[in-house]
C-alpha cells in the first residue's frame, strides 16, 4: 500500500493527526447529506408509487430504472466524448493504431469560409453635380424613341383638363 502522506508531506504543512481529523470531519457531514439525501429520495418514490396501481408497480420501476441507466450511460459517454480532434493529432493516432480506413477531418468537412461580406453602409456621400454620364444609366429620353405622339397626347389631354377649369 502507497503512503499518500509521505508523498504529500514536503508539500503541505499539516499533521497527520489533522488530516485524519479533517477526513473524519469530511465522512461525517457526507454522511449526514447522503442521509437527508436517502430521505428526500425515499419520500419521492413513495408519493410517486401511491399513485400507481399495486399490479403494476413492478413494472413502473423497471422502465424507471431502465432509464435511469440509460441516462447514466448517455451522460458518460457525452462527457467521455472530446471535441474535434487536431490533424497533426488525429494523423498521430492513425499511425499509431495502424488504421488507415479513418477518413481524415479536412477530406469529410469543407473548411470554414472566410469572412468576406463588406460591412453594411448606412450612408453615401451625395453628389452636388450629376453629369450626363452618370444618370446615363437610370434617364431616358422620352423623345428619343419616336415617343413623341404619345407626349403630344399625354399634353394636349392636360391642357384640355386644366382649361376647362375656371
Amino acid at each position: 500500500m502507497v503512503n499518500f502522506y509521505a508523498i504529500i508531506s514536503p508539500i503541505m504543512p499539516f499533521s497527520l493527526a489533522q488530516v485524519h481529523e479533517f477526513a473524519a470531519s469530511v465522512k461525517a457531514v457526507l454522511g449526514k447529506a447522503l442521509d437527508k439525501l436517502r430521505l428526500v429520495v425515499g419520500r419521492l418514490l413513495e408519493a410517486a408509487l401511491s399513485k400507481v396501481p399495486p399490479h403494476r408497480r413492478r413494472l413502473v420501476m423497471m422502465s424507471a430504472a431502465g432509464f435511469l441507466v440509460i441516462f447514466v450511460l448517455i451522460c458518460a459517454l457525452l462527457a467521455r466524448s472530446e471535441g474535434p480532434v487536431p490533424a497533426a493529432a488525429n494523423a498521430s493516432q492513425r499511425q499509431r493504431a495502424g488504421d488507415t480506413a479513418i477518413i481524415p477531418y479536412e477530406e469529410l468537412f469543407l473548411p470554414d469560409e472566410p469572412d468576406f461580406i463588406p460591412g453594411v453602409i448606412l450612408e453615401r456621400e451625395q453628389r452636388t453635380v450629376w453629369t450626363a454620364s452618370d444618370a446615363a444609366p437610370w434617364w431616358q429620353d422620352p423623345l428619343k424613341n419616336g415617343e413623341e405622339p404619345w407626349r403630344s397626347l399625354i399634353e394636349n389631354t392636360v391642357d384640355e383638363i386644366l382649361g376647362s377649369v375656371p
